[in-house]
C-alpha cells in the first residue's frame, strides 16, 4: 500500500524557506533537526516495506510447487510492480527532503557560526575604541576641534566647512597609509559622489588620483546614515583582526580610531545644524524631515525657481513627473528612510513610485530636470 507522505511533507519546504530568510538562532537549527528525525524515520518505514516486497517476489519466484492460475500468477505480479514503484516514489520524495534539510542545516550552522564570530569582531572593536578614549589623545583632539570650531568658525560651523573639515580629515586618514596594502585597482573602486566631494583636493595633491580608491576601502566598514559616517563595529573588527601581524598594523588601527573620532565630531555639530529651523521660517506646515536647517535652504531654490508657493505645495504649472523629481532628489539629499511618503502627504497626491517607475521605463527625464539638479547641488 502507497504511504501518503502529502501529509508528511505540506508546508515542510515553505518552512526551510521561511528559516533561511529569518534572522537564524539556535532554535531554527534543533526545530530543522526534528523534521530531519520525521523524514528519517518515515525513510526506515519505506524501507522496512520495500524489503517486505522483495521478500513476497522472492517467494513468488521460489515456490515453483504451487500450482498458481496463469491469471493470479500475473494479478500478483502486476500488484508487487505497483507497490514497488510507489514505494520507490515515496523513497525518492523521502530523500529529497532530507538532502534539502542536510543542506539547510549547513546554511544554518554557517550563518550562526558567521553571526557569532561578527559579534566576537564587534566586541573587538569596541574594546580598541575604550581603550583609545581613556588614552590622553581623544583630549588632545577634542581640544583641536574646540579651536577649529571658535576661531575659524566663530562657534556656528556651515554645512559647507563641516564637510570640508570631514574630508580633510579622511584624506589625512589616507595619508597614514591606513588601507594603502588594501588598495587596487583605480576603476573598480565604488564612487560616492553624493557624500563627499573629493573635487576639492588640490590638482597637484598626492593623493589626488587614487582617494576614491581609498575612500571606497574605507567605505567597505563604515556606513552611510542620514548624512553622518558610522562605523560598522563588526567589519572593523574584523579588518583590525586580518590586519593584526602587518607590518605598522598598531599605527594604522590607532589612526583609524583618531581620525574616526575627529570625523564623529563634526558630525555632532552637523546633527545640530541639521536639527536647527531657519530662522524667521514658519515650519509648521512641513514633516520634521522636511524642515531641518538645510531642507529649508532647498525649499528656498524651489520657491525661487517656481515649483512650490510659500506654503510648500506645489504650483499648477509644476507636473507630477516633476513633483516624482524633486521627491526623488530631495529625499536623496537628506538621505531619508522613507522616500515619497512625507511629500505625498505634503502634497496631497499619491503614486510618485509609480511615476518613477515610468521614467525609468522610458528613459525620459521630466521638463527642467537639469534646473531641479542645479538647486539640489548645494
Amino acid at each position: 500500500m502507497k504511504i501518503d507522505l502529502n501529509d508528511m511533507f505540506t508546508g515542510l519546504f515553505e518552512e526551510i524557506e521561511r528559516v533561511r530568510v529569518e534572522k537564524v538562532t539556535a532554535g531554527s537549527k534543533f526545530r530543522l533537526m526534528g523534521l530531519v528525525a520525521d523524514v528519517t524515520e518515515v525513510n526506515e518505514t519505506l524501507t522496512k516495506e520495500v524489503l517486505e516486497v522483495v521478500s513476497r517476489e522472492a517467494v513468488l519466484d521460489a515456490d515453483t510447487e504451487i500450482d498458481y492460475a496463469e491469471q493470479s500468477e500475473r494479478v500478483l505480479a502486476m500488484e508487487l510492480t505497483a507497490a514497488r514503484e510507489d514505494l520507490q516514489e515515496n523513497t525518492q520524495l523521502g530523500n529529497e527532503a532530507l538532502g534539502v534539510l542536510s543542506n539547510t542545516l549547513g546554511l544554518i550552522a554557517d550563518q550562526l557560526a558567521r553571526r557569532h564570530k561578527d559579534e566576537e569582531y564587534a566586541r573587538l572593536y569596541e574594546q580598541e575604541k575604550r581603550r583609545y578614549l581613556s588614552s590622553g589623545t581623544p583630549r588632545r583632539v577634542r581640544q583641536t576641534f574646540d579651536e577649529w570650531l571658535y576661531d575659524v568658525c566663530n562657534g556656528k560651523p556651515s554645512m559647507e566647512d563641516i564637510n570640508d573639515y570631514v574630508t580633510e580629515k579622511l584624506v589625512h586618514m589616507f595619508e597614514k597609509g591606513v588601507f594603502n596594502t588594501k588598495v587596487e585597482h583605480i576603476q573598480r573602486a565604488t564612487r560616492y559622489p553624493a557624500e563627499f566631494d573629493f573635487s576639492l583636493l588640490d590638482d597637484d595633491h598626492k593623493l589626488k588620483k587614487t582617494v576614491h580608491k581609498h575612500y571606497s576601502e574605507f567605505r567597505k566598514l563604515v556606513d552611510y546614515v542620514d548624512g553622518c559616517l558610522v562605523v560598522n563595529a563588526a567589519k572593523v573588527g574584523r579588518h583590525f583582526y586580518t590586519n593584526r601581524k602587518e607590518e605598522n598594523a598598531k599605527a594604522h588601527r590607532n589612526a583609524f580610531l583618531k581620525y574616526m573620532y575627529k570625523i564623529s565630531l563634526a558630525q555632532e555639530e552637523y546633527k545640530k545644524l541639521q536639527a536647527t529651523p531657519q530662522e524667521n521660517e514658519d515650519n509648521s506646515l512641513l514633516p520634521d524631515v522636511l524642515a531641518t536647517g538645510i531642507a529649508i535652504n532647498y525649499w528656498k531654490g524651489l520657491q525661487k525657481a517656481g515649483f512650490v508657493d510659500e506654503c510648500y505645495q506645489l504650483l499648477p504649472t509644476t507636473s507630477r513627473k516633476q513633483a516624482m523629481y524633486i521627491a526623488d532628489v530631495f529625499s536623496d539629499k537628506l538621505q531619508m528612510r522613507s522616500k515619497w511618503k512625507p511629500f505625498q502627504e505634503l502634497w496631497h497626491i499619491n503614486n510618485l513610485a509609480q511615476e518613477k517607475w515610468d521614467m525609468q521605463e522610458t528613459g525620459k527625464s521630466p521638463a527642467r530636470s537639469e534646473e531641479i539638479d542645479k538647486i539640489f547641488e548645494n
